[in-house]
């Protein structure tokens, strides 16, 4: 497996173990494909089940991609992160990440994406 793979790993256990998250969940259908450095994989969300899987190939189907580098990601899990890892946007905005595909699903479930995202935060 992939360092991306081990960087987002926790997330479906962490989201399993938010009810709140799972329930808004019901009805969306999603993969995204998150970039740590040179490696990647999917977070596929389908309705209240997420899973990580890995990127094998340029044809590997997704949603939106988001890529930055591993450190992006740290700083974005940190207790308080920076203006420049606070969430996507910021990333974005600040150079440190690139988000590209089918934006209608990213807005159509945004809060839910940046929750997701956010749910390491504090706990390394």
């Amino acid at each position: 497996m992939s360092d991306a793979f081990s960087v987002f790993s926790p997330l479906p256990a962490l989201f399993e173990a938010e009810p709140r998250l799972v329930r808004q969940a019901a009805l969306a259908r999603f993969t995204l494909l998150l970039g740590a450095g040179d490696e990647e994989c999917r977070l596929v969300l389908d309705r209240q089940s997420l899973r990580i899987e890995a990127a094998n190939g340029p044809m590997d189907d997704w949603d939106v991609a988001l890529r930055g580098d591993a450190d992006v990601w740290s700083d974005h899990w940190r207790d308080v992160p920076p203006p420049s890892a606070a969430d996507i946007f910021g990333m974005s905005r600040h150079g440190r990440m690139v988000i590209e595909g089918n934006f209608l699903p990213l807005m159509q479930h945004l809060q839910l994406i940046k929750d997701i995202l956010a749910l390491p935060r504090g706990r390394a």
